[in-house]
């Protein structure tokens, strides 16, 4: 990549906005000017420094400047996710989802491959109608009511509306695994409420172990314990009244979202 196209990336990405650096300060000036990794290096490091102390601006250009990196290498890649596989595992460990968006072009003769960073953790979202990974992968699956009970259920979480968040919370999960299901078992939607349970039995094996085969019910041991626990964590002797405090709703929120991303990557869409 040219120096030339470096800076254009930090600045479409906000990096010298947010950072008060002036792009001119990093041109050269017919004398020996930064190299590449100077021109890169200054303003991301002053930018990393202002996100971890909280600065919003920063952070958001932060993952603006790595998602416009990785647009440039999947722009007409066919094998864009394979490419960027491990830039995908490094940003799911800071909490972000990277996802290549396809789109045909040229009347389908070519594809044009675009980026999405979208959060993980619900917990770290600033906005309440801001897409989540779970939301987007729900959306694309075709479950729309677990999508909007999880949508309310963000909102009512960033408004400190526990109560509601944590029922929102329990119709996703119903919702979701009576969906998964249907489409991966036997089970037969009753279209009735309260039928979690039963969904449940059907997607796991008790007594069985690992490993778990994609596709398949969860073994007890590999999966189906922790399916089956968090739904009785929800449902304590019935309903849960859904009183609680802000740290119990945050600790139901990420247990529920990540139980969601597990049955969604265990349980996949059929082709």
């Amino acid at each position: 990549m040219r120096k030339s196209d470096i800076r254009d990336l930090l600045m479409q990405s906000g990096v010298y906005d947010a950072t008060g650096m002036d792009a001119a300060d990093l041109m050269d000036r017919g004398i020996a000017g930064p190299n590449k990794n100077e021109t890169l290096r200054d303003p991301l490091l002053k930018a990393q420094d202002m996100a971890m102390r909280g600065n919003r601006e920063a952070h958001d250009a932060l993952l603006e400047i790595v998602r416009l990196g990785a647009e440039r290498i999947a722009a007409f890649n066919d094998d864009a996710t394979a490419k960027l596989s491990a830039l995908r595992e490094a940003l799911l460990s800071d909490g972000y989802e990277l996802r290549v968006i396809q789109t045909d072009s040229d009347f389908g003769f070519s594809v044009t491959n675009t980026i999405q960073l979208l959060p993980v953790d619900p917990d770290a979202i600033p906005i309440s109608d801001e897409l989540t990974a779970l939301e987007a992968e729900l959306e694309d699956r075709g479950y729309a009511e677990a999508r909007e009970h999880y949508r309310l259920a963000v909102k009512h979480f960033t408004e400190q509306d526990y109560p509601s968040a944590n029922s929102q919370l329990r119709n996703m999960v119903e919702s979701l695994v009576v969906r998964l299901a249907v489409d991966h078992t036997n089970y037969t939607d009753t279209k009735k409420a309260n039928q979690g349970s039963q969904a449940i039995k059907a997607l796991y094996t008790p007594g069985g172990r690992a490993p778990a085969a994609v596709g398949r019910p969860l073994p007890e041991f590999d999966g189906g314990r922790m399916l089956h626990g968090i739904w009785e964590t929800l449902h304590p002797n019935g309903s849960h009244p859904g009183l609680s405090d802000a740290d119990e709703a945050r600790l139901r929120m990420q247990l529920c979202t990540g139980l969601a991303r597990f049955l969604l990557k265990h349980f996949p869409a059929k082709p």
